[in-house]
């Protein structure tokens, strides 16, 4: 009864607080969710989660639609910079280029099929897709259309469980602090392993 009655404390005080903050608090969420995009290995359902129980279900779900769009943009527009380089480096005689013609031309259904999978790698698809030329605007369209129905589930599931099941939102924390410090000690190990 004990972690009920804290987990329903913590969401109401997170709750005071980003109120508190005003367009701020939104602000800052929706950075959150953009930076979750562009630095590929942080999981971005952590976020999503919070933001129907903290802003409810339609605003939630819309500023994480909103931050993955943006993310998704920036990350295409980065990597379709690096993505020139490397294939000029790779490919100087332009024979990949009708592979990438036709990579471009069915870009958006492929990114909307990827994204309406909840188990592909958003951050990955966008790089990806910025790699192989595909223009950011397109990037960003077809996030839109194929992880609205994720973001906006996401959001309307986590408004529901947590105020039927407060006690879940300390665990869900905890777990999240758990999984950042795996994903920063991997990415530290591999980095001095290499």
């Amino acid at each position: 009864m004990e972690v009920v009655a804290a987990g329903s404390e913590t969401i109401h005080w997170i709750r005071e607080l980003v109120e508190s903050a005003g367009p701020f608090g939104w602000l800052v969420y929706l950075l959150l969710v953009t930076v979750e995009v562009v630095v590929a290995p942080l999981p971005g359902v952590l976020l999503y989660i919070p933001g129907g129980m903290i802003f409810g279900p339609w605003p939630g779900g819309s500023l994480a639609l909103a931050g993955n769009v943006l993310g998704a943009g920036l990350a295409a527009a980065l990597a379709n910079r690096i993505g020139d380089r490397l294939r000029r480096r790779i490919d100087p005689n332009n024979q990949l280029q009708r592979l990438q013609s036709l990579l471009q031309q069915r870009s958006t259904t492929l990114i909307i099929l990827l994204r309406l999978n909840p188990l592909t790698s958003s951050d990955l698809v966008s790089y990806a897709a910025g790699m192989a030329g595909v223009k950011p605007r397109r990037v960003m369209l077809a996030t839109a259309v194929g992880i609205m129905p994720l973001c906006y589930l996401q959001s309307h599931l986590s408004d529901t469980v947590f105020r039927v099941w407060p006690g879940l939102f300390l665990p869900l924390i905890g777990g999240t602090i758990v999984l950042l410090l795996a994903v920063l000690l991997f990415s530290v190990r591999r980095r001095d392993s290499a």
